[in-house]
């Protein structure tokens, strides 16, 4: 199994825009007044960190 990962944002630098939630295959991602990880749902795809357009989003890597 590859590794599982906890994606953290920049509370800072992201504006809310949902890029990351739309890209996201699993609705792992949810944006409204503020964003929420549900790492449950996450397939350590990382999609959602390469979409974000100010680059607000990052990770760590988590034992499983």
């Amino acid at each position: 199994m590859g590794k599982k990962i906890l994606v953290k944002v920049n509370e800072d630098k992201c504006y809310l825009c949902g890029g990351c939630a739309g890209v996201c295959p699993t609705l792992a991602i949810e944006v409204a007044s503020s964003w929420h990880f549900l790492g449950d749902k996450c397939i350590s795809c990382m999609i959602c960190i390469k979409a974000c357009p100010v680059g607000a989003l990052s990770y760590e890597e988590v034992s499983q």
